[in-house]
């Protein structure tokens, strides 16, 4: 059954290309650019996609490896085995943030790359200038690590998994007819979106988190601490950011107190947040805590570790 809704304010404009309000299929709905009324395609650029940049993880390589053509050390988490990669090699999908649409359409679309741009350029360079003052007044630089916290969230493949279920859950119409008056469409009854729909959909969303910038993390209260052993590093995992807590609900998670942020800058030093306040703003870590530290990675990596140095300590399961 087709149905006919009106589109205020829409005269003169392509439905195709309006933004998308309220909920697919209601009266009154624009439905997204890249709408699925005309054949879908797949534009493939045919590299790989990091969601872990390779300046990130250049900065888990012991500097005496770093010449290495594999300098990094890889732990396969479900064969519990242990390897050396390049930073090539590890944390990408192929094709992961390739919008899907008619290329016509996609010559207009602005690319994952440019969200990513400036803050993976600087990353390395501001990391680099934090290790050489030993993190003297590192919360000059706060604002922008957290903003690259919350890029390395957003571009993640659980971001996208997360999206993927939302998209699954939503409905939408496909429109029929273009009436004359411009302000008039006839649609089909809301059906299921399909999975390129879905993907464009969560592309989009990860850009619109990543311009938010630090957004909600500067609610809460920022350490560092670092440690001085190639030999007991900090360890990073296919998902650096991690929000550990008594929920994992993350609207009830970032107002709980006892939430806490973390996320590795480098083998050397961790970023911590909380809404309770740090006793102190940098302090060294001793071995004990950087293992805890380590096993608490190895508790929550499900697909790989990378660490400086080949660890015993974390090879098998942490119960």
């Amino acid at each position: 059954m087709n149905r006919i809704y009106t589109l205020a304010g829409a005269e003169g404009s392509d439905p195709r290309l309006a933004q998308q309000k309220g909920e697919p299929g209601a009266p009154g709905t624009r439905l997204s650019n890249l709408s699925y009324n005309q054949e879908i395609v797949t534009v493939k650029t045919g590299r790989r996609d990091h969601y872990l940049p390779q300046g990130y993880l250049r900065g888990f390589i012991d500097p005496a490896r770093e010449n290495l053509p594999q300098p990094l050390w890889h732990l396969d988490i479900p064969y519990k085995k242990w390897s050396m990669k390049s930073t090539k090699q590890v944390g990408y999908e192929e094709g992961f943030y390739d919008y899907a649409g008619e290329e016509d359409l996609l010559k207009s679309v602005e690319t994952a790359d440019a969200a990513f741009l400036e803050l993976e350029n600087e990353f390395p360079r501001i990391r680099a200038k934090l290790l050489s003052k030993a993190f003297k007044n590192w919360h000059k630089h706060l604002g922008f690590l957290l903003r690259y916290m919350q890029m390395i969230r957003a571009r993640s493949p659980l971001f996208f998994a997360q999206k993927e279920e939302e998209g699954k859950s939503l409905l939408a119409s496909v429109i029929k007819e273009v009436h004359p008056d411009g302000k008039t469409l006839t649609v089909g009854d809301p059906a299921p979106l399909p999975a390129p729909l879905i993907k464009n959909r969560a592309i989009t969303h990860m850009r619109e988190e990543i311009a938010k910038g630090a957004d909600w993390l500067w609610d809460f209260n920022w350490a560092i601490r670092y440690c001085e052993s190639v030999a007991a590093p900090f360890v990073t995992s296919e998902a650096p950011f991690i929000i550990e807590g008594p929920t994992t609900e993350i609207v009830q998670a970032i107002k709980h107190p006892d939430t806490l942020l973390v996320f590795p800058l480098c083998w050397q030093a961790c970023l911590f947040g909380s809404l309770q306040r740090f006793h102190k703003g940098t302090d060294k870590l001793e071995l004990e805590d950087m293992k805890v530290m380590r096993r608490k990675y190895r508790y929550f990596a499900q697909v790989f570790l990378l660490s400086p140095t080949e660890l015993d300590d974390i090879q098998n399961p942490i119960a």
